[in-house]
């Protein structure tokens, strides 16, 4: 497993999620993940990083880097061919030497869209708070109640994920 992005030479950083291997490079936002691995991507990634990650990639579009004809897979330095990607038929550069997605910022943007949705779409994804353990909603619901506060704007347990795992990659310093 290489870590050096195949778009722009930068070092990749690997995001500790259970059942993905997922890499994104801090400097051109590329994303590299096992195209088998769709549904633990589409799973493992809460909703709120999913919204966060594609504000981040719009605000940083002037950092995307295109692949060209020499760019070459990841993990095997294979040369990536024209093709469609695994699962979301979209055009793309993909692997012949492995099943490894290497999606460029602006392919993982219209990919996080699609998951997404716009709000132009009227799909955006609902902001009500998620129910994660019944017994955390419980205390919640005892802690509002002492403290007279309200339902909090955002899911905290969904934003965690993203700033625990995902801020320090995609943003800036």
């Amino acid at each position: 497993m290489n870590s050096t992005c195949p778009f722009c030479k930068s070092e990749t950083k690997k995001v500790e999620l259970s059942h993905l291997d997922l890499r994104i490079c801090p400097h051109c936002l590329g994303t590299f993940f096992p195209s088998d691995k769709t549904m633990a991507f589409r799973r493992e990634i809460f909703d709120k990083t999913r919204i966060l990650w594609l504000q981040t990639l719009e605000a940083r579009k002037a950092d995307w880097v295109e692949p060209d004809e020499n760019t070459c897979c990841i993990d095997h330095g294979e040369k990536l061919v024209d093709g469609k990607l695994p699962d979301y038929g979209n055009p793309g550069k993909v692997a012949t030497c492995c099943g490894m997605f290497q999606l460029p910022a602006s392919t993982m943007d219209v990919l996080l869209r699609r998951m997404v949705g716009t709000p132009s779409d009227g799909m955006l994804l609902s902001t009500k708070k998620k129910e994660h353990f019944g017994f955390i909603v419980f205390l919640g619901k005892i802690v509002d109640k002492i403290l007279g506060s309200g339902d909090p704007e955002e899911d905290a347990f969904e934003l965690m994920q993203y700033n625990l795992k995902f801020k320090d990659i995609l943003e800036k310093h």
